[in-house]
């Protein structure tokens, strides 16, 4: 069996996850799951794609990486135009997606490659067995990435290529109930798959959620954690993944001034909101980090296990630094601050056997 992984955080490929994905220890259990969406980390980039790239996944304080070139991704109004490009040249090619995997064979004891089917994509048949027979000539350990709507069809693949060396990830669509009868159907079968370590992977956060809708410092009723706790016992996966405690959004230019926050709790594993009272950027500053410090929440995460909120949470550290004087007039801080505090308060859940 190929590893102790409990954890798979998942992260897109940009600026504000490539901070934390290079900042952050993650750990013998925790292999991230990272998501190449464009070409380049910056438009201006003079770097190439493998030497970005590849930078990144020297940089990653973990065991194993997952690399994907997620398949999910489609052309969607107002999306950034260099993902657009991405998806349209790389994404739905086969021949260029396996080129970019194999830029990356010197790197093959720590990478594992994540394939999906073309089959929607671009209607190619036995999309999975070309990518996986390709790739396992260099990659010791490939991941078959396959989801609710696929999982019928790719099923024959599955159960032909994995051995104990890979690794098979259930993507749930967010809008699926983990209590659904598809999730059910689906499970009997993934028992039977004895040979891969098997990963289910949702995003608990949905993208409909706006700031302007959280109720201050009330629980996010749209967020949905329960994989955590359901993954092992009644889903039999032997790990399970998210998006970090942030939204997956629709890779979207630009946005409105919208100051808010989500602020996970490991002891409920619920979400709570917090937002400003104006859109105003120093409504961060003002309203939302003392609500946050001062909250019941802060002081029941701290009153279960004062490990979750010590000097290790690169994220509690950032809003303390932001009461004491640093600026705070930033969506894009509070959205590493939101993957911080979440990285460790996972870590020190899966250290203290609250999550096995």
């Amino acid at each position: 069996m190929p590893s102790n992984l409990l954890y798979m955080p998942t992260f897109r490929a940009r600026q504000q996850e490539m901070i934390v994905l290079r900042a952050f220890d993650f750990g013998t259990r925790m292999f991230p799951l990272v998501e190449i969406v464009k070409e380049k980390d910056r438009s201006n980039s003079q770097r190439t794609f493998h030497e970005i790239y590849s930078e990144l996944i020297r940089d990653i304080h973990a065991d194993k990486v997952f690399v994907d070139l997620p398949t999910y991704i489609r052309d969607a109004s107002g999306m950034q135009d260099e993902v657009v490009s991405f998806n349209r040249t790389v994404l739905s090619n086969l021949d260029n997606r396996l080129a970019r995997f194999n830029l990356f064979t010197a790197q093959c004891e720590k990478m594992i490659p994540v394939v999906s089917t073309l089959l929607i994509k671009t209607g190619e048949l036995n999309s999975i067995t070309r990518q996986f027979q390709n790739l396992k000539q260099t990659f010791p350990s490939v991941a078959i990435r396959t989801f609710t709507n696929t999982f019928n069809s790719d099923l024959a693949e599955i159960r032909s290529l994995l051995t104990a060396d890979d690794f098979l990830i259930y993507d749930i669509h967010e809008g699926v109930s983990l209590t659904n009868p598809v999730i059910k159907k689906d499970r009997a079968v993934l028992d039977a798959l004895t040979l891969p370590w098997k990963v289910g992977l949702r995003s608990a956060i949905n993208p409909d959620i706006q700031n302007v809708r959280l109720n201050h410092k009330d629980i996010v009723y749209e967020a949905d954690n329960s994989l955590l706790e359901m993954f092992s016992q009644q889903l039999h996966f032997n790990a399970f993944g998210d998006y970090v405690g942030i939204k997956k959004d629709d890779l979207t230019s630009g946005g409105t001034i919208s100051p808010g926050f989500i602020l996970y709790n490991p002891v409920d594993n619920l979400y709570y909101g917090y937002k400003g009272d104006v859109k105003n950027l120093a409504e961060f500053e003002t309203t939302i980090v003392p609500a946050v410090l001062d909250s019941q929440v802060a002081a029941a995460i701290r009153a279960a296990n004062p490990d979750y909120l010590n000097d290790q949470n690169e994220g509690w550290n950032t809003l303390l630094r932001i009461r004491d004087g640093e600026t705070g007039k930033s969506q894009a801080k509070f959205k590493k601050i939101s993957m911080d505090h979440y990285l460790h308060c996972i870590k020190i859940a899966i250290a203290s056997g609250v999550i096995n």
